[in-house]
């Protein structure tokens, strides 16, 4: 993956920088610069100094005024610091202006989750998701974001685009500034990295369709709830789960076998975050459908989280903008090994339906899988069977598909109660050749 602006950011000391506006409650904008500064350590970068303005709007030249940009400038002198982050998306303008007094380099929220999906991206998907959010992130931000593209315009890649060796497509025309063959460079690989996750986007709708005949369960949340860590606990995988924001960035699905012989697919997917970058909604469109189109949501909460309310409702506002809240879902609060009793109690009360766990020590695991197992068994038929001898193997298939409440072995045949997921009922009926069968 090309790197698409300047990412030369890590072991660098930063000023972040917060804004509370009129109606905004201090302790909100705190805690978001708390998380900033998560983001930042995540990324690599070393923070110096936090700085929060109370304004009733952001300045329109510069996001914040004049004497928090002198303060900031006096700062950075003594701390040696070489960039600022903003707590906010800024405008190309703003960024220019800003940088242009400080002579920093300026990131704005959006520009810094973009740099932690660039580092975390693994497997070829991710990184072409990821580099589609960078140029679109890019595009109007070219003054200084992209001199490395005036060395690709000149030397160009020749057969790569078509061209003869002098430049390819990126050859100058009469007229044409660097800035414009930036440009059309960029929105050029912008229409190509479209068109290759379409076909990836097509290839997921193939393997969701081939999964059909089994409940898909995806895990959501915001990030660092622990949702990896609840993956290897239900699963025994061994996903990548650190004490880090994105920590995952490609969904993984395994098979899950629950109690009553039940068995689903559980998939974990990446964290959601306040003021999820618009560009990384779009660009993950086909991952984010993973979640859209599951059969159950788990919606994962860091219970020892000072900021739990305003993470559930983060969660469930991107669930909406991506089309997944009406799928049915359960609150899971994890890290109960964290908290104390009092408080868990007070949460159970605040969501009655919820659950408890900790994905890490295994508490409430078990009990986490028979509360699954319970609401998929609901969408189950109940049978009352009377199964001929000749037909023994529809006894084999209930007792690997469905749950067999009980059996009685007479002369001629054997009653069975049992409970079976609608899905497989066609293919057993396959089976009943010389037996009778009643729903009930």
């Amino acid at each position: 993956m090309h790197q698409n602006y300047n990412t030369e950011i890590q072991s660098k000391k930063a000023i972040l920088i917060g804004i509370k506006l009129r109606h905004d409650i201090y302790s909100e904008v705190e805690e978001s610069i708390r998380e900033l500064a998560d983001l930042a350590t995540t990324s690599g970068i070393q923070v110096t100094c936090e700085l929060i303005q109370t304004k009733d709007a952001p300045n329109a030249a510069y996001f914040i005024g004049q004497g928090k940009l002198n303060e900031i400038k006096s700062i950075a002198e003594e701390t040696k610091s070489e960039i600022v982050v903003f707590d906010a998306d800024l405008s190309p303008a703003q960024t220019r202006n800003i940088e242009k007094v400080l002579n920093l380099i300026v990131i704005d929220r959006t520009g810094l989750i973009l740099q932690i999906f660039a580092q975390r991206a693994q497997t070829k998907e991710a990184k072409l998701q990821v580099e589609l959010a960078q140029l679109q992130y890019a595009l109007p931000r070219l003054t200084r974001m992209w001199t490395h593209l005036s060395r690709q315009a000149t030397a160009g890649s020749g057969a790569a685009s078509g061209g003869t060796g002098q430049g390819g497509g990126a050859v100058r025309g009469a007229g044409e500034t660097q800035l414009q063959i930036d440009r059309k460079l960029i929105s050029h690989q912008i229409s190509h990295l479209k068109k290759t996750l379409s076909n990836v986007e097509k290839q997921r709708r193939v393997q969701r369709h081939n999964r059909t005949k089994t409940v898909n369960i995806s895990l959501v949340g915001y990030t660092n709830a622990g949702k990896s860590t609840l993956f290897n606990a239900l699963t025994l995988a061994n996903q990548l789960a650190e004490n880090k924001l994105f920590a995952t960035l490609d969904p993984t699905t395994r098979t899950v076998e629950l109690p009553k012989n039940q068995k689903i697919l559980v998939t974990d997917t990446v964290g959601f975050i306040k003021k999820l970058p618009h560009q990384l909604v779009a660009a993950f469109k086909a991952t984010l459908e993973e979640v859209a189109e599951s059969n159950f949501l788990l919606h994962v909460v860091d219970a020892s989280n000072p900021q739990i309310d305003l993470h559930i409702q983060t969660v469930n506002n991107v669930l909406q903008e991506i089309g997944a809240s009406d799928v049915p879902s359960l609150i899971v609060f994890n890290k109960i090994d964290q908290v104390e009793e009092e408080f868990l109690y007070t949460l159970q009360i605040k969501h009655p339906k919820s659950l408890v766990i900790s994905a890490l020590t295994g508490n409430g695991i078990q009990e986490l899988k028979n509360h699954i197992a319970n609401i998929i068994s609901k969408h189950d038929i109940r049978l009352s069977i009377s199964l001929s001898y000749q037909d023994a193997k529809a006894l084999d298939y209930l007792y690997n598909h469905g749950h067999v409440v009980s059996t009685d072995y007479k002369m001629e045949n054997i009653l069975i109660q049992a409970q079976l997921p609608r899905r497989h009922l066609k293919p057993l009926d396959q089976l009943l050749t010389n037996s009778t069968h009643t729903i009930q």
